[in-house]
């Protein structure tokens, strides 16, 4: 399998990257320099370019440069069968995306075209958080194993929110409401195998990488725990038992939007029983799953994007995640505040391409 390689990023506009033109290294690229200068906003580009969404913020203003109208991100891609360019614009009102200079199919046609990870201090909620985060974790393993699932997806959150304004409005008996929980019974299912089939693979990559860096002995499991069914007449008859109840809630009480992924350390809840550094291992491992799960589906070795993640490692454990990026071939951006990470990052992965930035410029610093 062969990498997927940025070869090629320009930006404009993002933030405080006013203008920005890269050649990345195929493999590792260590992009640091002080906290506020852009460092993140690199990674964000290429996620964006990549994915069409920021792993920041849903919030389009917030990613628009000061005193600019748009801003504007392109990059030449590689991924050992074809090159292709792809290119996003953005503005308060308007998302333009490119492939080669054609309207793209859909935005899941878009999506599963570069298959990109990104890692950073946020990730924690993968273990810590709400469900909602590892929903859209299975969501996006999901996606590239079976695009039609972001389409089951969004028609279920539409039916979840036009039923529930049928019961409040209408009443438990209305027959709007019967046709509401058709469509939710039908997208329910198959958002809920979609995700039961992501699930399995992402624990079996997840157990794999969890071994490498966590001390002997000690075991990560993941299972899928669903709020829904992938029977689509069982969705139906839970819809309509819970219709009174439902109309009192402010969601249904059954469907895949309850799901979560239950994450087990050494056979206890790992959210109740990990500690801080145990979070991060098992982030850590669901984050390569993900690199794994993502790069099967794609056919070719995902980007992987990796914020700070030093600072969120004991040396120990740093060396050891390092050690295990070491037998992938992936191409990598990585951010940090030290130079000094890069002579590490090294010693694991090989050679690597140093990049400084500097109150929002890129240059590549004197060795």
């Amino acid at each position: 399998m062969k990498p997927t390689i940025v070869r090629q990023l320009s930006i404009r506009g993002l933030r405080n990257l006013q203008a920005v033109d890269l050649e990345p290294a195929e493999t590792v690229n260590v992009v640091y320099g002080d906290n506020g200068q852009g460092k993140t906003s690199l990674l964000e580009a290429i996620y964006l370019v990549a994915t069409t969404r920021s792993f920041r913020t849903h919030r389009v203003k917030e990613l628009i440069a000061h005193g600019v109208e748009a801003c504007h991100m392109s990059t030449r891609l590689d991924d050992g069968v074809s090159a292709r360019t792809q290119t996003i614009a953005m503005s308060a009102g308007q998302q333009i995306v490119r492939v080669d200079g054609q309207k793209p199919e859909s935005l899941a046609a878009y999506a599963i075209r570069t298959p990109v990870v990104v890692f950073h201090p946020g990730e924690l909620g993968l273990t810590m958080g709400t469900a909602a985060v590892r929903r859209t974790l299975m969501d996006r393993v999901a996606l590239f194993q079976k695009p039609s699932s972001l389409a089951a997806n969004r028609a279920y959150t539409r039916a979840m929110r036009e039923r529930q304004k049928a019961l409040e409005t209408e009443g438990v008996r209305s027959r709007s409401v019967d046709a509401w929980e058709q469509l939710l019974a039908e997208h329910g299912a198959a958002v809920t195998t979609a995700r039961r089939i992501a699930c399995e693979q992402i624990d079996g990559h997840a157990q794999d990488s969890f071994r490498h860096m966590a001390p002997p002995g000690l075991r990560m499991t993941l299972r899928y725990a669903p709020g829904g069914s992938e029977d689509v007449d069982t969705c139906r008859q839970r819809l309509f038992e819970d219709r009174d109840k439902d109309a009192r809630r402010p969601s249904a009480r059954f469907g895949p939007h309850r799901d979560d992924l239950a994450i087990q350390l050494g056979g206890r809840s790992a959210r109740v029983e990990a500690s801080q550094g145990q979070h991060r291992l098992m982030t850590l491992s669901l984050k390569v799953a993900e690199l794994a799960c993502l790069s099967e589906a794609a056919g070719s070795r995902a980007v992987l994007l990796l914020d700070d993640v030093s600072s969120e490692l004991d040396a120990s454990r740093a060396t050891a995640f390092f050690s295990l990026l070491g037998t992938r071939l992936d191409q990598v951006f990585l951010t940090t505040a030290r130079r000094e990470i890069a002579v590490g990052v090294e010693q694991s992965l090989g050679a690597t391409t140093l990049f400084e930035v500097v109150a929002g410029q890129v240059r590549r610093p004197v060795r």
